[in-house]
């Protein structure tokens, strides 16, 4: 598998097509996951729509610095476990190599940026990903109804997390550092409420 920053148009285009939302996102920076030479994943950060979101990580003297991994699209037939040159296999398979790459790139082309992201309780994610990539979990964001020109869109509520390039500025979070949130198994026959 090879890593590499992708041009905005091949990241809007792949997710589009690919990512359960089917919309293209705000793009500052994108990057993608390709297996002989055929894409097989997308990560991509911008800006956040929402400037509540940007002034209330660290304060509005940091809002500049705030982005969003808003997308992450993985081709769901990649193995879920991976074996390094050494020959140790790793359960955190694909996604979180592809984050963890992602990031390090994100560190050497803004050594300062702030990242948010939200894992959806409707699609019964909990954010697996995040946590295994280390990032700082605030809790869920309320569920609303956003106006998209004639339409009105219910969003869900989401599990929300932040990650900072520069370690050090873990210290001027606004928001609660709570504790990971788990998938919860489902017994035979048992529903599941969000």
């Amino acid at each position: 598998m090879i890593f590499k920053p992708i041009n905005h148009i091949l990241a809007s285009v792949t997710v589009i097509a690919k990512h359960y939302l089917h919309a293209k996102p705000p793009i500052s920076f994108a990057f993608g996951a390709f297996e002989d030479d055929r894409i097989k994943g997308v990560l991509t950060v911008g800006k956040p729509c929402s400037h509540t979101v940007c002034d209330g990580v660290c304060g509005k003297d940091r809002a500049d610095d705030v982005y969003e991994l808003n997308r992450l699209w993985m081709d769901d037939a990649l193995p879920k476990t991976v074996t390094d040159s050494t020959g140790k296999v790793h359960s955190a398979g694909y996604e979180s190599r592809f984050i963890g790459w992602c990031l390090q790139e994100l560190r050497g082309l803004y050594p300062n940026i702030v990242l948010v992201s939200y894992a959806d309780t409707r699609q019964r994610h909990v954010g697996t990903v995040y946590q295994a990539t280390n990032w700082t979990y605030t809790g869920t964001s309320a569920p609303f109804i956003d106006k998209v020109g004639e339409r009105s869109i219910e969003r869900s509520m989401k599990h929300r997390y932040v990650w900072f390039s520069n370690t050090a500025d873990r210290m001027s979070l606004r928001w609660k550092e709570l504790p990971y949130p788990k998938q919860k198994v489902l017994v035979a026959g048992e529903r599941i409420t969000v």
